[in-house]
């Protein structure tokens, strides 16, 4: 922990001149009185800010547990080696200009960074970042302005400017922190390394992370997994768009992920995802400040109809459910409340509530059993006693310690001093309904526990299946899906190549009718939009229509095309369309999806991600993620469709990609899915 609570800092290119970033690092160290003994290195100084000044950090006697480097980028090599000569093995570089500027120059000081860091076993921070602090050690080892409030709240951010935007951010709002780090280009200890660390940090129970890329997908998934069972995690990834991701490539010198690959890393770690800055601090306010909510079950109490409805809304969409009272607790709840108000859920307690409505409202909420957490709404009404709410909300939830509390107090002028006065008291207070609620599903408890997901590779099957794809390169001929699929037991109908008129009517017999015809080439991927695929044909007749008018319009649309005949395939009865498949992605490896299939994948967007390897159990969470869930328990009368071998499919196509990594992408779309079976439809595998 050394990292954090050193007993010595040496500042390597500490400056007499305000301004430089040495001189206010330096500055920072004094003023906020960091008891250990630090030490200013500038061999063109004998003393700054009345320390002593040194060449180099192998002249300074004592020892030194931390050094904090500010040359420019073309010296840090040389401090390096110094600082391992010294034995310094704990560095954070805040000097910028390596492979974040995109130049080779750059790139080539990063890389011998992290040799010369790999070789000595150096723990470097950076470069190209704010620095590190850390509140109850009095140390501001960056250029923030200043030290945040202590607290039990971890900040990584890849952006110095984010970091100090947030902390800027939480000054009202009752955060405090632990420990900041920026890690900027991450050269040597990555996003793992540092939240292994706040891991192991008694003082912190939430841990916030903004990033722009992530240097191991997989690690970063198993660190999660590992301290996500005693620490509460958030994360906000930027990058997620195409030009989002560009701007950060360009930015920290490295490939951002994308917003599936995010979306999948919470879902199976049990973190909590940020979209935006504002969600971002709304969740490190909540987790940091509020006990856990242990079931879905809240209650809403407003003074307004409006703000009751979006809170109603919000809940839905957080998956959160709003009980009715129980018969006793809302017979008494009535008899305090005028006839005007409403005692279901949400407790309307009308725009003149009185102190004593809300009273006899908590009191209400308190004492009946089913409610876990709690949503106070309120607008600043002539008649409303503001200040004496927000003192009544504090003393109630002072005796229901263990129940969650939000607040909503909605407006500015006149409900600013009671929202500060709540929030100092340690209860999260939001602008909106709708940030209160999220922030009051946050605290979900969650109703599965994060597991590891150990798959055991099948080698034989491994071998024969990578031995079977050989050289392939791109999309890969039917006849070898089919081989494939059958090693894995996937699903296909009967189906077969042709590459003569007579080759295709002598399968289509062989099959049985009905069947269908397809076009086979590498370069057509949306057969059907261009008149390449013909169903349902029962006679020879058919098929040989079928291959000249399939050809036609190749001819036409894609006359360039390679084509490698008609897939002849057995015609099947249709069932309810869905979609598995993978991707490869940058940062985590292969994903593996489901979703609404046919023309509705893209129309309706319905899918879920996971990372793979994924078991059946796993597999099972990623369908209930999807909108389409109901589908397929049955909805409206209609019977459950064959969940449990769609869940098979998923993770058979896990299990595939992890032992054919040169897969680059599956698309098993539709899968028809029906009461007792599943089967494929229609299968791409591309190589690259």
């Amino acid at each position: 922990m050394s990292l954090f609570e050193p007993k010595s800092i040496a500042i390597v290119g500490a400056s007499a001149i305000e301004g430089k970033v040495g001189h206010d690092i330096l500055k920072n160290l004094i003023e906020e009185k960091f008891a250990g003994d630090i030490y200013p290195i500038n061999p063109k100084h004998e003393e700054i800010l009345g320390k002593k000044s040194y060449k180099s950090v192998k002249d300074i006697e004592g020892e030194v547990e931390l050094a904090v480097i500010v040359v420019p980028a073309m010296i840090v090599p040389i401090v390096l080696n110094e600082c391992a000569e010294k034995s310094i093995s704990n560095i954070v570089i805040i000097s910028a200009g390596f492979g974040e500027v995109g130049t080779k120059e750059g790139k080539a000081l990063e890389e011998e960074i992290e040799k010369i860091a790999t070789e000595k076993n150096l723990n470097v921070i950076g470069p190209n970042c704010l620095g590190i602090l850390r509140p109850s050690h009095n140390m501001n080892a960056s250029f923030a302005v200043h030290l945040p409030p202590e607290g039990s709240v971890a900040l990584i951010s890849q952006s110095g400017a984010m970091a100090v935007a947030v902390m800027d951010a939480s000054e009202e709002l009752g955060i405090g922190y632990s420990q900041i780090a920026s890690i900027g280009n991450k050269t040597v200890m990555n996003e793992s390394d540092l939240l292994k660390i706040a891991g192991e940090d008694e003082k912190t129970t939430v841990i916030g992370f903004y990033l722009e890329s992530i240097t191991n997908g997989r690690e970063f998934l198993q660190t999660c997994l590992e301290v996500g069972a005693t620490k509460k995690i958030v994360i906000l990834k930027s990058g997620v768009s195409q030009h989002g991701s560009e701007a950060a490539a360009s930015h920290t010198g490295a490939l951002a992920g994308t917003d599936a690959s995010i979306d999948a890393l919470c879902a199976q770690s049990g973190a909590v995802r940020a979209h935006d800055m504002e969600e971002f601090v709304d969740l490190l306010e909540a987790l940091s400040t509020s006990p856990a909510l242990p079931s879905p079950n809240i209650a809403i109490i407003t003074n307004a109809g409006g703000p009751g409805i979006l809170a109603t809304d919000a809940a839905e969409k957080a998956k959160l459910e709003m009980p009715h009272l129980s018969k006793k607790i809302e017979d008494e709840l009535q008899s305090a409340l005028p006839p005007a108000a409403s005692t279901s859920n949400p407790i309307d307690v009308v725009g003149d509530a009185d102190l004593a409505r809300y009273e006899a409202a908590l009191k209400a909420v308190g004492e009946d059993p089913g409610i876990d957490g709690v949503a106070i709404l309120l607008t600043p009404q002539v008649m409303t006693p503001v200040k004496d709410i927000a003192n009544l909300i504090i003393e109630w939830q002072k005796k229901h310690t263990t129940m969650p509390v939000v607040t909503s107090f909605m407006g500015d002028e006149h409900v600013h001093e009671a929202k500060l006065t709540i929030q100092k008291a340690g209860i999260p207070s939001f602008e909106t309904p709708e940030r209160a609620i999220a922030a009051l599903g946050a605290l979900r408890v969650p109703h599965h526990e994060a597991h590891s997901t150990n798959v055991q590779t099948d080698t034989k099957r491994a071998k024969s299946a990578n031995a079977l794809l050989g050289d392939y390169t791109g999309l890969i001929p039917e006849d070898a899906v089919q081989k494939l699929f059958e090693l894995y037991n996937i699903p296909l109908p009967a189906q077969k190549v042709a590459t003569t008129e007579e080759e295709a009517v002598a399968i289509a017999t062989e099959i049985g009718y009905p069947v269908i015809a397809k076009i086979s080439s590498p370069h057509i991927l949306h057969k059907t939009d261009i008149g390449a695929v013909r169903a349902h044909l029962l006679t020879e007749e058919d098929v040989r229509t079928a291959w000249k008018e399939i050809h036609s319009n190749v001819n036409t649309h894609h006359p360039e095309a390679d084509i490698r005949g008609i897939l002849i395939q057995k015609y099947l009865e249709a069932g309810k369309e869905f979609i598995v498949g993978s991707t490869r992605d940058a940062a985590f490896g292969h994903l593996v999806m489901a979703g609404l299939g046919g023309i509705y994948t893209e129309l309706l967007n319905d899918t879920a991600f996971r990372i793979a390897p994924i078991d059946k159990e796993e597999s099972y969470r990623l369908l209930q993620d999807l909108i389409s869930w109901d589908l397929l328990l049955g909805m409206r009368g209609g019977k459950q469709l064959d969940i449990e071998h769609v869940a098979t499919l998923l993770e058979t196509v896990s299990q595939l990609v992890t032992e054919c990594p040169q897969i680059k992408d599956i698309d098993l779309n539709p899968v028809f899915v029906h009461e007792t079976h599943v089967i494929v439809a229609d299968a791409k595998v591309v190589i690259g």
